[in-house]
């Protein structure tokens, strides 16, 4: 996932100054219907994310810290 992410941020950097939006969507939960890792509610935040195109990662649900999960390994 690490490869994929750091592909995703190379893409990014290169192609915003294109008009070619990239993004990256860190999904730290469980997915299934009726939790807070529902289908509907991850759709929401991926196009929030393309949407508003003001930042390339977000992390889904919000309330993850990716720098402290970072700081677990």
């Amino acid at each position: 996932m690490a490869g994929l992410r750091n592909y995703a941020t190379n893409l990014y950097n290169e192609l915003k100054d294109t008009g070619i939006y990239v993004g990256h969507l860190s999904i730290g939960t469980f997915i299934k219907v009726g939790t807070d890792g529902d289908p509907d509610l991850i759709a929401e935040a991926w196009y929030d994310l393309y949407d508003k195109k003001n930042r390339f990662e977000e992390t889904f649900p919000q309330k993850i810290d990716s720098n402290i999960m970072s700081n677990q390994r």
